[in-house]
């Protein structure tokens, strides 16, 4: 295929097929850096069409990174990242600090400039990455859902049955089709047990001119100005209250204790009247709350039920064929802060890996080499998300109040990390500690960390004991 003026030079080809299941953040990322790195790309997504619903998330610099190998991606991520100011309120309403941009914190010495937090909304980050997919010749096939997961050893392929019963193989399969994947009876041989965090979220996102029709409403919240985006964190024991608008979009979060009749899922509509029995129990709960939450389109309101999982170290199939990207290989309650991007990271390893391995017969190692050089590192992002869940919990008394939790997520060894080049000059020397059993020390973790192995089970106790949850290493 000829190389476009929408991304820079392809890499030569390397004859590897790819099958992408799944068409959300690391789906379509992975579709993206596979055809950068010189693999042949197919991508199949079980929903009859493109999803235009969704909130928003913020993706870090370690993720953004891949868009400068795509000259209409970074410039159309120019255009729809807003950085957000975030101010702290009671549930009352009032206002304890005052609005400022968050920005990413530099150890002393270094060099880069990261810059201030962004966040991007799901539909328009979507829509410009199937964009530029389109722009190279690769459409995703929709309405193909994906029941089972295969491969063949003798063969070395892999494949997956949809549900109509027909058979798509290819050299690798990349499972990126989200929580409860088929794949994980192959990777696994087993489903992953997922316990209930005790919290739900009623979530929504929908236009901001539907929301300025109630004038009490368009006085509290104003229309703000191209490129802004304050967040209002409404804090308290039970229950926070997350309002996020930018000139196009308003965006409300609740989140509770009352998670029954949540489900884990990104497409659970759920009742406006549910939502406002439980701000009815607050005290001193705003009317112009109740009028925001009564705007929103009923085909927009999500109930998600936060699940906890434990971390999974082996996110390939037994013969190297099949592997898991994105929240198929682990997944993050939100205040992680970094399920999107650590699957944008996730896209850029594994093409990586697969260039270097260079050739078919040497891709089993190649996914075994992404997992080795990945799961550390997830894994320590998935334990902080544990450990700022109950520092986004404490209520701000004082203008000056930043949550632990937030000053974690800026610290530079997230942030600065860069998964091409790290794969790039790790790839050897992980080849040889998993053939050989040579020593291979992880630099993409907090500095002196030492990994063990651990659970949400042991991890919960400790709280529940009062003990403090041990960050050993450089994790601020």
């Amino acid at each position: 295929m000829t190389v476009t003026d929408d991304c820079t030079q392809r890499y030569p080809q390397t004859g590897i097929s790819v099958l992408i299941v799944g068409a959300g953040v690391a789906g379509l990322m992975a579709a993206l850096e596979c055809w950068r790195n010189g693999h042949e790309v197919r991508i199949v997504e079980r929903s009859g069409e493109e999803v235009t619903t969704g909130d928003s998330f913020t993706i870090g610099p370690s993720a953004t990174r891949a868009f400068k190998h795509w000259p209409k991606v970074a410039e159309e991520n120019e255009k729809i990242a807003f950085a957000p100011s975030l101010a702290f309120y009671t549930l009352s309403g009032d206002r304890v600090t005052n609005p400022n941009h968050i920005e990413y914190r530099q150890e002393k010495g270094s060099k880069k400039v990261p810059g201030q937090i962004t966040r991007h909304w799901r539909p328009q980050l979507h829509d410009m990455l199937l964009k530029q997919l389109h722009a190279i010749g690769v459409d995703v096939e929709y309405g193909c859902k994906a029941v089972e997961y295969f491969e063949r050893s003798n063969t070395g392929r892999g494949g997956i049955v949809l549900e109509n019963g027909d058979r798509v193989e290819a050299d690798v399969v990349i499972a990126a089709d989200g929580l409860r994947s088929h794949s994980t009876k192959v990777t696994l041989g087993q489903e992953i047990r997922a316990r209930p965090t005790g919290q739900a979220m009623y979530r929504t996102a929908f236009p901001m001119e539907i929301a300025m029709a109630d004038p009490m409403v368009r006085e509290r919240f104003p229309v703000v100005g191209e490129k802004e985006g304050p967040i209002e964190f409404w804090a308290g024991e039970h229950y926070h209250f997350l309002v996020i608008r930018t000139p196009d979009i308003m965006s409300w979060t609740l989140s509770h204790k009352d998670y029954e009749s949540a489900t884990e899922s990104w497409s659970h509509k759920s009742d406006l009247e549910d939502v406002l029995k439980i701000t009815a129990t607050i005290p001193d709960w705003p009317e112009v709350a109740d009028r925001l939450i009564r705007l929103t389109p009923q085909d927009r309101l999500l109930h998600f039920r936060v699940m906890w999982r434990d971390p999974q170290p082996t996110w390939v199939s037994p013969a190297g064929r099949i592997v898991q990207i994105g929240d198929a290989a682990h997944t993050y309650i939100p205040a992680s802060g970094n399920g999107a991007t650590q699957a944008i990271e996730d896209a850029v390893s594994l093409a990586t890996c697969l260039r270097m391995a260079g050739k078919t017969e040497q891709v089993r190692w190649a996914l075994r080499i992404h997992n080795r050089l990945r799961f550390v590192r997830v894994s320590c992002l998935q334990k902080l998300g544990l450990v700022n869940l109950k520092s986004y919990s404490e209520t701000p008394k004082k203008d000056k109040f930043t949550p632990k939790g937030l000053h974690y997520l800026t610290a530079e060894w997230i942030w600065g990390h860069e998964p091409e080049q790290y794969a790039e000059e790790n790839y050897s020397k992980v080849l040889d500690h998993l053939q050989r059993g040579t020593p291979f020390q992880d630099t993409n973790i907090p500095r002196g960390h030492v990994y063990r192995d651990w659970t949400i089970d042991g991890l919960l106790e400790m709280q529940e004991r009062g003990e403090e949850i041990e960050l050993d290493g450089e994790w601020e």
